[in-house]
């Protein structure tokens, strides 16, 4: 490790002016500012940036930005020294399968949403009350699984305490402990703000129906196709981040899995 300098966390106190990956290379500027111990820059650089991005607004954009992070974070992996750090470490594969777990769950309950917002839209159509309210209730349910999988890896968005030590192994260490605690912080906002969807479908089935209100029912369409639309959004992302777990999952498993 580079005498003068120790990446500390949590990162995302870093910035532009404070990141040695930032910092403008000069004739006067020491060598030792210029870089992160032995982390290559183009590597920490971006991996840096999405976890702070994730930080700073965890619901805007989430599953894409998530999946920005989880790309960084594997041209990490495939370095070395993070090989020969995450051989001595084993933390990070199982918070990964946690995470992995949930977001395979999430993209289920994604499409269940769909086919009961499918299905009250039908019963609009129709002007089947009793259809209506069973689709709704149907969607409340899968909305609150939704919210136990949030509650399920709410304790991932905290990095776990670290082991006493400088050097090279702890700064990776850290680095991935904060990308996949901002992973699990994101994703706790994005579930937490779908369960609350189908309120709207639970006050309409409440409302006293009015036999003819054509003004009423293509308030409610427009209403179910906005919620179906964002739906198949998250369905699609849930999955692109569900897949990069996985595999960078296995990545994890590759190396610590001794070679024959």
């Amino acid at each position: 490790m580079v005498s003068g300098f120790r990446l500390s966390f949590s990162l995302l106190s870093l910035n532009p002016g404070t990141n040695p990956c930032h910092r403008r290379r000069g004739r006067d500027a020491p060598h030792h500012h210029m870089r992160s111990t032995s982390l290559p820059c183009p590597v920490l650089s971006p991996l840096l940036d999405e976890i702070r991005s994730l930080r700073s607004s965890p619901d805007r954009d989430g599953f894409d930005r998530i999946y920005g992070l989880l790309a960084a974070l594997d041209d990490l992996l495939h370095l070395p020294l993070a090989r020969d750090t995450l051989r001595r470490r084993t933390a990070s594969a199982d918070r990964l399968l946690r995470l992995a777990d949930a977001h395979g769950s999430f993209r289920s309950a994604a499409i269940a949403l769909k086919q009961h917002l499918s299905e009250g839209r039908t019963a609009i159509r129709h002007r089947d009350p009793v259809r209506f309210a069973s689709a709704a209730r149907s969607h409340r349910r899968v909305e609150k699984e939704i919210a136990g999988l949030a509650s399920a890896i709410k304790d991932l968005a905290r990095s776990p305490p670290l082991a006493p030590g400088i050097g090279p192994d702890s700064e990776i260490a850290g680095i991935i402990a904060e990308a996949l605690a901002a992973t699990a912080g994101t994703s706790t906002e994005v579930f937490l703000s779908v369960s609350g969807w189908g309120s709207w479908m639970v006050w309409a089935m409440r409302r006293p129906s009015k036999k003819g209100s054509e003004e009423a029912e293509m308030v409610a369409m427009e209403k179910l196709e906005e919620m179906m639309e964002r739906n198949e959004g998250l369905e699609a992302g849930s999955g692109r981040v569900y897949r990069s777990l996985v595999n960078t999952r296995v990545t994890l498993l590759n190396m610590l899995t001794p070679s024959s």
